[in-house]
């Protein structure tokens, strides 16, 4: 068998990635995991700092980064994640998946039932219920799009707090600092589709609610 040469990961993208550390976002997870086997892989898409092939196996303590131009969808378990492109991802944990730690970029999500899970960013905690979810996280504001399901969100730095419940997106802005208002401020919904959404259920054997 061919074997397939891995590439390391470019300066400009390296750069990107780590310029964003101050933006992470973690993602807990208590459920035991099976690692994703990645189908087709469209552009760039680098595991541990290495080009990935079609057959790539993601797992707990792998880093994922995708190039300008890619975005990739895999499922873990009964959860499905779609990344944009530019996102990196640190997905913790051992013989369970721990946590997920999305660097930059964005980050559309589906999550089974049971156990317990909870985003964190700089400047949110969100605790989520069988539930879909889009993020975008940086050093001074997320934004939080509940998608479907139950969220409660809580500002990491003002501590304000606000429960979401929706069965057809409701997207907030969480801000880190503020001169004056809400550091919980109601969003329009961008970057997600409910096609998107619906994709992904169907990947761990669901049907969206949307549809």
């Amino acid at each position: 068998m061919k074997s397939c040469k891995l590439h390391p990961v470019p300066d400009l993208l390296r750069r990107s990635m780590l310029g964003a550390a101050g933006g992470a976002a973690l993602l807990g997870m208590s459920d035991q995991v099976r690692a994703a086997q990645l189908g087709e892989v469209m552009g760039e898409l680098y595991v541990n700092g290495f080009r990935a092939p079609p057959g790539t196996v993601i797992k707990p303590g792998d880093r994922v980064l995708t190039g300008p131009d890619t975005s990739q969808t895999f499922a873990v378990g009964q959860d499905a994640f779609r990344m944009r492109p530019l996102t990196s991802l640190q997905i913790e944990g051992g013989a369970f998946v721990a946590g997920l730690r999305v660097l930059t970029g964005g980050l559309l999500g589906v999550f089974g039932r049971g156990g317990t899970r909870t985003i964190r960013t700089s400047t949110v905690t969100a605790g989520i219920r069988g539930t879909g979810v889009y993020v975008e996280a940086s050093s001074i504001m997320s934004y939080f799009c509940t998608c479907y399901g139950e969220v409660d969100l809580e500002c990491v730095t003002y501590g304000s707090k606000q429960r979401v419940k929706t069965d057809n997106h409701k997207a907030n802005f969480i801000y880190g600092k503020i001169d004056s208002g809400r550091s919980i401020v109601s969003a329009p919904v961008v970057n997600h589709s409910n096609e998107e959404l619906m994709a992904l259920e169907k990947m761990v054997g669901r049907r969206s609610p949307l549809g």
